[in-house]
């Protein structure tokens, strides 16, 4: 059988005839053509995956390692906690108002997130402020 189409005379003249071994050829060489840019592609993606992933690890490495905490800041377990009402010790005010000392006591304990019977304060004083001019 014989067959001429458009494309097959433009490549090998108005006069060739497309046979069997002609079109298995054309159908290799087009099917290796697919495969090999299909290849190509694959590198390509596997090449930038690569990029990306040594991105991120030396993003990893520059992240800050996570803070261990201390016992002392552990949430309490049911034995460890004080009763309501109690409270960690002794408090020595320098200069300052017992009122003024529970307003800094119950800031220091909303921004800590703390209790304020779990908090141990030793003294609270107040600093003189100066005019330097």
């Amino acid at each position: 059988m014989i067959y001429r189409l458009g494309v097959f005379t433009d490549i090998y003249g108005a006069s060739a005839e497309m046979t069997i071994g002609r079109a298995l050829l054309i159908s290799v060489v087009g099917f290796m053509i697919v495969f090999l840019i299909l290849g190509l592609i694959a590198l390509f993606v596997k090449t930038v995956g690569a990029v990306f992933d040594g991105l991120r690890a030396r993003n990893d490495a520059k992240a800050p390692q996570a803070l261990s905490v201390p016992a002392s800041m552990q949430p309490l377990t049911e034995a460890q906690k004080l009763p309501e009402g109690a409270s960690q010790g002794t408090l020595v005010l320098e200069d300052v108002s017992e009122e003024e000392a529970a307003v800094v006591m119950a800031v220091t304990a909303h921004k800590t997130g703390i209790p304020l019977n779990r908090l141990l304060f030793h003294s609270i004083k107040r600093i003189k402020e100066t005019d330097d001019k």
